[in-house]
């Protein structure tokens, strides 16, 4: 996913890289530590099981908002950023993981003979 362009001390930088998307309404109505144990437990894809976490990064002066994170190994392997958000881990990675590129490149190298 691209994030838009925003400048930071001069330099053309993009919103997101570091921190991820927006929050969704459910990451900031919903208690997290539930989300994250509901997640886990839908989880369809064999990389995510029980990989779902909770990530606050520090900034300079405090840190960002707990939001529900998974970092992908299968991701990793073809080359894209392995952290993935929400609304990917539970559109994609808990309901049709044949959806992710990441998975369908893993299946393609790994059919059983």
């Amino acid at each position: 996913m691209d994030w838009p362009l925003f400048k930071k001390n001069g330099k053309a930088s993009r919103v997101g890289e570091a921190f991820g998307p927006p929050l969704t309404q459910d990451e900031v109505t919903a208690n997290l530590t539930e989300l994250e144990n509901r997640l886990n437990r839908e989880m369809k894809c064999h990389a995510g099981k029980n990989q779902v976490f909770l990530r606050s990064l520090l900034t300079g002066r405090s840190t960002t908002r707990p939001r529900i994170t998974l970092k992908c190994p299968l991701r990793r392997d073809i080359g894209l950023k392995p952290e993935v958000f929400y609304e990917h881990i539970r559109d994609i990675c808990c309901r049709d993981p044949e959806q992710c590129e990441a998975y369908r490149a893993f299946m393609e190298r790994h059919v059983p003979t």
